[in-house]
C-alpha cells in the first residue's frame, strides 16, 4: 500500500539526511556571475570503467518503450478569459539520464485527474493534472504529490501540484529535487493546458544537470572533453530564432508591432546568457546610413513594399556579444547573418541591395566583434565537419565567434571578408535548414517530428549528416499573430511542447544541431529576470542531448560515454553547468539560498480525509503526511 511505502520513505530519508548534514558542511560554495547560484568546485578525479575507454554498442541505454501521446494547447486558451472552463494542466519530465525514473507513489485531493507515470530512459513524458471542478471545493485546499525514484540508485525527486489563491498564477506546480541535492523550484503554470517542464541529465559517475536553475554561462567550456573530439554538425547547440528582435525600435517601421513583428523577449547578451549559440540574425541598413545598422524581421527584403520593423542596433548587438565573450570565455558562437539590404522609403526592390560601399561599411562593423573565428578559410575542411575543439582553443582558448553571411548584394559585390573572419555561409558550411512553414503547434510538431523520424537529422558520418537546425516556431498570419500575440505562442503553446513531442522523436541516431526557438527562455510573458524569473530548460536539453544522445552513437563519439565513464565529484555532486543548486526559487522569483533542511516546499502537513492514493485508497479520515522527502 502506498501509504505505508510513504512510511517506509521517512526512515530511509533520515538515514540519509545524516550523510547529507555533514556533506554540507564540508562543501564550499561560491557564487556565479548571477550573484546567486552556489558555483561547483572544480575538484574531480578522472577514472576509467574499462581500459580502452572507447564507446561501445553494449553500453546504449536509450530506450524504445513508445511514451503515451501528449496533448497540445488549444490556441483560443491564449485569449485572456477563454480558458475558464479548464482546469487542466501538463508537468513535461524528460530523462537523459541511464536511469529509469520510477514512480513510486503518488496521492492526490481535490484533482479529478493525477496521472503521472514512470519515464524511460532517453524519454519525455507529459503527466496531467486536472484540478477538480466539483461545487463546493475550496481550491486552496487543492494537493497532489508524485514521488519518483532513479532506479537503481539513491536519488530521489518529487512533484507537487498546489495553488496559491489569490494570485495572478494560482494553480502551481512545485519540482522539488532535494533528493538529488538539487533544490526546489514553485512554478506558475503560465495557463491553462500548457505545460510546466523539468529536463534532467547525468548520471551517478558524472553528476547530475537539472533546469531548475543556471550555473557558469560558458556550457560549451563545461563540456569540453566531451564535444572536444567532435565534429561541429554533432554539437547540439540552442538557438534564437530572430535573434535581433528583443525590441521593437523606431528606426523603421511599417505595419511591425510587438505583437506581430517581435521574436525575443531578450536581448542578445541575455540569450547568451540562457545558452543559444547560434543566432538567426536578419541585418539591415536605414534610411542609407553606412553606420545605421539594425536587426530587422519584415516579410520580405527584396519586395516593393517590405512589411515589418526593426529591432536592436549592430552596436548593440555586437556589445552584447563582446561582453558575453569576455564574461564566459571558451564558447562557440555562431552568427548566421541574412537580409543584407537598405530599408528605406523607396518602392523599388531592386533599389534595396547594397553597393560595394555599403557592405564594406558593413564588414567593417562586424570587425568590432572581438574573438573572431579567423583563419578557418585556410582550413580544406568545410566548417560543419570542423572539430569542435579546433573552434573552442581559437584566440588563447577564449572560443570564437563564427560569422556567416547569407545576404542579397549587388551584382560583384564580395559577399563575405574570410581575412576578417566574415564567411559566406553557403560556400563553407553544408547546413540543413528545416523550415516547417506550420500556421499552429501541432502542425509544427508533426512537421519537424516527421523530418527527424524520415532520418533527415541522421548522424552516420555521411554526406547526408549536415549542420541541421530545427525551427521549433509556428509562422501564424499576420492576423493570427495580432490576436494572439507571437510571445503568447512561443511561451505558451509552441515552446513546452518541444520537450514531449520534439524529444521523444529523437534518437542516438537522428538528432538535429540547432533548437532553435522564439522567446528563448522565457517561462512567463513579460518576466526576464536572469535569477528566479528565467528558465534552463532549452540549455539543460541540448547538455543533455550532447552529453546522452550523441554519446550513444559511436560513430560520432569514439570514446566511452561520460555518463558511465565519466568522472567522480568530490564533497558533492557537479554538473556540465558548472554549478549545482540547492536552494529554493519560489513563483515569484524570489531566491533562497539556504532553506531550513527538511523544507519542502509545496508538501501538506495532513493528508485530508478523501485523499485518493496512485493505487486506488481513499483515505476515510485525516491522516499525517509520512513523506518527510521526496
Amino acid at each position: 500500500m502506498e501509504f505505508k511505502e510513504n512510511l517506509e520513505c521517512v526512515f530511509r530519508c533520515n538515514m540519509a539526511g545524516s550523510w547529507t548534514f555533514l556533506l554540507l558542511w564540508t562543501s564550499i560554495a561560491w557564487h556565479t556571475s548571477a550573484g546567486l547560484i552556489p558555483a561547483r568546485q572544480d575538484v574531480y578525479q578522472d577514472v576509467e570503467a574499462r581500459a580502452d575507454n572507447t564507446c561501445s554498442p553494449s553500453d546504449r541505454m536509450y530506450s524504445t518503450e513508445t511514451m503515451p501521446a501528449g496533448s497540445f494547447m488549444p490556441w483560443q486558451f491564449m485569449i485572456p478569459g477563454s480558458s475558464i472552463g479548464s482546469s487542466k494542466y501538463y508537468m513535461t519530465i524528460v530523462n537523459l539520464t541511464p536511469y529509469r525514473f520510477v514512480r513510486t507513489s503518488q496521492h492526490s485531493y481535490q484533482f479529478d485527474v493525477f496521472d503521472f507515470g514512470d519515464v524511460p530512459s532517453g524519454k519525455a513524458r507529459q503527466n496531467t493534472l486536472v484540478y477538480t471542478t466539483r461545487a463546493g471545493a475550496n481550491h486552496k485546499d487543492d494537493n497532489g504529490e508524485a514521488y519518483y525514484r532513479l532506479q537503481g540508485t539513491s536519488k530521489t525527486f518529487a512533484i507537487r501540484g498546489t495553488t496559491r489563491i489569490p494570485d495572478s498564477y494560482p494553480w502551481r506546480t512545485v519540482v522539488d529535487l532535494t533528493g538529488m541535492g538539487h533544490g526546489q523550484r514553485e512554478y506558475g503554470n503560465p495557463a491553462a493546458e500548457t505545460s510546466v517542464t523539468l529536463v534532467i541529465t547525468g548520471s551517478e559517475a558524472y553528476g547530475y544537470v537539472t533546469s531548475l536553475a543556471y550555473g557558469a554561462n560558458n556550457w560549451m567550456r563545461q563540456l569540453y572533453d566531451v564535444i572536444k573530439d567532435r565534429q561541429l554538425r554533432h554539437i547540439v547547440m540552442p538557438g534564437s530564432h530572430d535573434a535581433g528582435m528583443g525590441t521593437i525600435s523606431q528606426a523603421w517601421v511599417r505595419l511591425g508591432s510587438s505583437a506581430n513583428t517581435q521574436t525575443q523577449g531578450l536581448n542578445t547578451y541575455d540569450q547568451l546568457r540562457v545558452g543559444s549559440r547560434y543566432f538567426d540574425m536578419r541585418l539591415v541598413s536605414v534610411n542609407g546610413g553606412n553606420d545605421n545598422f539594425w536587426a530587422a524581421h519584415i516579410n520580405d527584403e527584396r519586395t516593393n513594399v517590405p512589411v515589418g520593423a526593426t529591432g536592436e542596433s549592430l552596436n548593440d548587438i555586437i556589445g552584447g556579444i563582446n561582453r558575453f565573450m569576455s564574461e564566459s570565455p571558451g564558447e562557440i558562437i555562431i552568427l548566421w547573418v541574412r537580409y543584407m539590404v537598405n530599408l528605406d522609403s523607396s518602392t523599388d526592390g531592386r533599389s534595396r541591395y547594397w553597393d560595394e560601399g555599403k557592405a564594406n561599411a558593413f564588414y567593417s562593423k562586424l570587425e568590432r566583434i572581438n574573438n573572431r573565428c579567423i583563419g578557418l578559410d585556410k582550413i580544406n575542411t568545410r566548417f560543419d565537419r570542423l572539430r569542435a575543439q579546433t573552434l573552442l582553443d581559437l584566440n588563447g582558448g577564449a572560443g570564437c565567434v563564427l560569422i556567416l553571411t547569407e545576404g542579397s548584394l549587388q551584382p560583384g559585390i564580395p559577399a563575405d571578408r574570410p581575412s576578417s573572419g566574415i564567411y559566406y555561409g553557403p560556400r563553407y558550411m553544408n547546413r540543413d535548414d528545416f523550415w516547417a512553414d506550420r500556421r499552429d503547434t501541432a502542425s509544427l510538431a508533426a512537421a519537424q517530428t516527421a523530418h527527424v523520424v524520415d532520418s533527415a537529422y541522421r548522424r552516420d558520418m555521411d554526406d547526408g549528416d549536415r549542420f541541421s537546425i530545427m525551427q521549433w516556431q509556428c509562422t501564424p498570419d499576420i492576423a493570427a499573430a495580432t490576436l494572439y500575440g507571437l510571445s503568447s505562442i512561443a511561451i505558451l503553446p509552441t515552446n513546452p511542447s518541444l520537450y514531449w513531442s520534439g524529444v521523444n522523436a529523437m534518437t542516438p541516431e537522428a538528432w538535429p544541431t540547432v533548437i532553435m526557438q522564439d522567446y528563448v527562455g522565457m517561462v512567463h510573458r513579460g518576466e526576464t529576470a536572469f535569477a528566479g524569473q528565467l528558465g534552463a530548460e532549452l540549455r539543460t536539453l541540448v547538455i543533455g542531448l550532447n552529453l546522452y544522445m550523441a554519446s550513444q552513437n559511436c560513430q560520432v563519439s569514439t570514446r566511452k560515454n561520460p555518463l558511465l565513464a565519466g568522472r567522480i565529484w568530490r564533497l558533492s555532486a557537479g554538473d556540465a553547468s558548472g554549478g549545482q543548486f540547492n536552494g529554493i526559487i519560489y513563483a515569484n522569483g524570489t531566491i533562497d539560498l539556504t532553506p531550513p533542511r527538511g523544507f519542502h516546499l509545496g508538501r501538506v502537513e495532513k493528508l485530508r480525509n478523501g485523499t485518493l492514493f496512485g493505487n486506488g485508497t481513499v483515505l476515510a479520515s485525516d491522516r499525517s503526511n509520512p513523506s518527510s522527502c521526496p
